[in-house]
C-alpha cells in the first residue's frame, strides 16, 4: 500500500532536500499555529500526517518542487546539493564565472593581469607567465616539492596527510583541513602559482588563505598545460538536471589526462 502512495520521482535517491526542507518548516509552522489556537493533539495529529505526507509523497505543499525552483535562491539550493562552501586554500568552489570573468583586482592591481585584445580580454604578462612555467617545470609533479616551495602548510611534510580517495585532492594536518582541489593537477598548478606569485606580491604570505585561494583559482583559468601530463585544458559545458532545478556547469579540464582544473556551477 505505501508504495502505492509513495511517489518515487520525489522520494528516495531523488527527493529534492530543500523542497524538503521548506516543507518541514511549513509543516512545524502550520502545527504552531493550530497549538497557539488550543487544540495540542490535533496539532500532534497536523504533524504526524504532515511529515508522514513528505516522507511518502516528498513535500507537502502542491507545486513544491516548480515553487522551490522558481523562488529559493540558488545559494541555497547549492548547499543542499553540495553542502558548505570549502575554507582555507581551496579554490575551486568560489563562484569563478570562466566565460565573463570579472578577474579579482589582486592580480590586476599587481600587474599579473593586464588588458589583451583591445581591452575585451585579460592575459597574463610574459615575465608572470615565464615565472609560473618554471615553477611548474621546478615541482616537476611532486606533491612534496610542491608542498614545500608553496608554503600552503606551515609543517613538516611527514605531518601531511594526501587524501586521493575521492574525485578530488585533498590535503590536511593532524586531522585538520587544509585544502582541496577537484585534481592533484589544480592542487599543482596552484602550488606554482603560489611561488609565481610570492614574488610579484610582496604581501603574499600576508594574505588570508581565502583571499590567496580566490586568487589562485582566477589565476587557474589561464593555465596552458596541465602540470602533470602536459595536455591542453580546454573549457566544456553541459545542462545538468537535478531534483528541483536545471543547472549549467562549466568545467576546465585537461584534454589528455581528464583532470579537472575548475568545475563551476551555475544557475
Amino acid at each position: 500500500m505505501l508504495d502505492r502512495v509513495r511517489n518515487p520521482a520525489y522520494t528516495g535517491e531523488n527527493r529534492c532536500l530543500p523542497c524538503t526542507g521548506v516543507n518541514a518548516a511549513l509543516a512545524i509552522a502550520l502545527a504552531g499555529l493550530v497549538a497557539w489556537v488550543g487544540l495540542p493533539l490535533l496539532s500532534a495529529v497536523v504533524l504526524a500526517v504532515s511529515a508522514a505526507v513528505i516522507s511518502l509523497r516528498g513535500y507537502l505543499i502542491p507545486g513544491t518542487p516548480t515553487l522551490t525552483q522558481r523562488y529559493l535562491p540558488s545559494r541555497v539550493m547549492a548547499y543542499f546539493e553540495h553542502g558548505p562552501e570549502q575554507t582555507a586554500v581551496d579554490s575551486h568552489s568560489e563562484p569563478v564565472d570562466v566565460t565573463n570573468a570579472d578577474h579579482d583586482t589582486l592580480l590586476v592591481d599587481n600587474g599579473v593581469l593586464v588588458p589583451c585584445d583591445g581591452g575585451a580580454d585579460f592575459c597574463l604578462t610574459d615575465r608572470f607567465h615565464a615565472a609560473w612555467t618554471n615553477a611548474i617545470d621546478t615541482i616537476d609533479s611532486d606533491v612534496d616539492t610542491a608542498l614545500s616551495v608553496s608554503a600552503f602548510v606551515d609543517a613538516d611534510s611527514s605531518e601531511v596527510v594526501v587524501d586521493e580517495s575521492a574525485a578530488d585532492f585533498a590535503i590536511s594536518v593532524d586531522g585538520a583541513h587544509v585544502g582541496r582541489w577537484p585534481s592533484r593537477a589544480a592542487f599543482l598548478a596552484d602550488a606554482a602559482g603560489a611561488v609565481a606569485l610570492a614574488t610579484e606580491l610582496p604581501n603574499w604570505h600576508d594574505l588570508s588563505s581565502r583571499v590567496r585561494g580566490v586568487a589562485l583559482g582566477e589565476l587557474r583559468l589561464f593555465l596552458e598545460r596541465c602540470p602533470t601530463c602536459d595536455g591542453e585544458p580546454n573549457i566544456q559545458q553541459r545542462t545538468e538536471e537535478t531534483c528541483c532545478r536545471t543547472r549549467t556547469i562549466t568545467t576546465m579540464r585537461c584534454t589528455d589526462c581528464n583532470a579537472t582544473f575548475v568545475e563551476v556551477v551555475g544557475a
